[in-house]
């Protein structure tokens, strides 16, 4: 978006104000009576939104899609984590790890119920788990602070002093698509469709791929 909205502007388009947050606190925000023109949520959770709350499905604009990845302090050696056993390990091995707090993010309840319920370490892994509210939490692993990050590899990939060991298994892999829905209380319909048509955009969608995100 910060790449983006200065070139949606200087063609003539209306000012964007974004708010970020996690998916859990922007549903959040929403049930509690926060107003959007347009909200951008991993596509699952648009279903916790009441659907009178959200404008005509067919203006929804699919973004991209990303899955998660691991990272690790730059210079660290690079764990193995192409199968289920080795990223078994290499959370095992790790002296402390960091993930989204599950009831904020979407990656973050997946690596908790699915991932690691699912490697049968769940209660070791949570007692040296430092829980993220939010942002790129791979800057704890470059600040030294934490040995291991697991998080969206849109999270990942912009953070120096980090080696990203690759993405989950094929077998334990999420990917999240994130879509854009107008809302009821949306005051520019027709400003805002053009916007999600500038999202789509060939030349949008080539930002999007430079940051980690796959066609969706």
């Amino acid at each position: 978006m910060s790449a983006l909205i200065p070139v949606w502007t200087a063609r003539g388009g209306p000012p964007v104000d974004v708010s970020y947050a996690p998916a859990g606190e922007i549903l959040a925000k929403l049930a509690a009576g926060a107003r959007a023109d347009i909200v951008i949520l991993p596509r699952e959770a648009l279903a916790a939104i009441a659907q009178d709350d959200l404008g005509d499905a067919a203006a929804r604009r699919d973004l991209g899609a990303v899955g998660i990845g691991v990272a690790v302090k730059a210079g660290a050696a690079l764990p193995d984590i192409s199968t289920e056993d080795g990223l078994r390990r290499a959370l095992l091995d790790a002296k402390s790890v960091t993930f989204m707090d599950p009831t904020r993010g979407t990656s973050g309840r997946y690596v908790d119920e699915v991932v690691l319920t699912r490697l049968g370490i769940r209660d070791s892994i949570r007692a040296k788990t430092v829980l993220g509210d939010g942002g790129m939490l791979a800057e704890r692993v470059a600040a030294g602070a934490v040995d291991l990050a697991i998080q969206q590899m849109t999270e990942l990939m912009p953070v120096s002093g980090i080696r990203i060991a690759g993405p989950l298994p094929p077998s334990l892999q999420k990917t999240t698509v994130y879509t854009a829905a107008l809302t009821h209380a949306n005051h520019r319909p027709r400003a805002s469709v053009e916007f999600l048509e500038f999202l789509v955009s060939r030349e949008s969608q080539s930002v999007f791929a430079a940051t980690g995100f796959t066609a969706p």
